[in-house]
């Protein structure tokens, strides 16, 4: 007999992956379109242009399986700068919630979880490199603050 907690992951799961294919079916589409606008518009400039002989790009995504939120460095830049105009030092969380602003992101806890793991990994490279540093712990023990060295 199955367990009630296995089946309900696996249903938790099942409706994920289903989702992303949905996500990823109607993204090639729009791709695709624009892909074919963009042909067409070649095809204005040159009309000798064999568009077969054209290669593609690879395009990476990041290990979670999302496409990344910044583009090489970015993520530096505005760690940095929210560090340099911050008067005290700032949480993940501060960092991440200025970044959906100042990005016009729709606010998610996936596009929030998602940003502040990225910005994790910032810091502590940048720790490395000796830019920043852990200023300590926020109010519940648990948070690093970090500050601009």
């Amino acid at each position: 007999m199955a367990e009630p907690h296995v089946v309900s992951a696996l249903v938790a799961k099942h409706a994920e992956l289903a989702g992303l294919i949905q996500f990823h079916r109607t993204e090639i589409e729009r791709v695709s379109s624009d892909l074919k606008h963009l042909d067409a518009t070649l095809k204005l400039f040159d009309p000798a242009i064999d568009l077969r002989s054209l290669g593609a790009k690879r395009v990476t995504s990041s290990r979670s399986g999302g496409f990344k939120r910044f583009e090489n460095k970015e993520s530096h830049i505005w760690v940095l700068d929210a560090l340099r105009e911050a008067a005290q030092p700032l949480t993940t969380v501060m960092m991440a919630e200025q970044i959906i602003v100042g990005k016009g992101l729709e606010d998610t806890r996936e596009l929030r979880a998602s940003i502040q793991r990225t910005l994790t990994g910032t810091l502590r490279r940048l720790e490395k490199r000796g830019l920043v540093e852990d200023a300590g712990r926020a109010n519940n023990g648990l948070t690093v603050l970090w500050r601009i060295v």
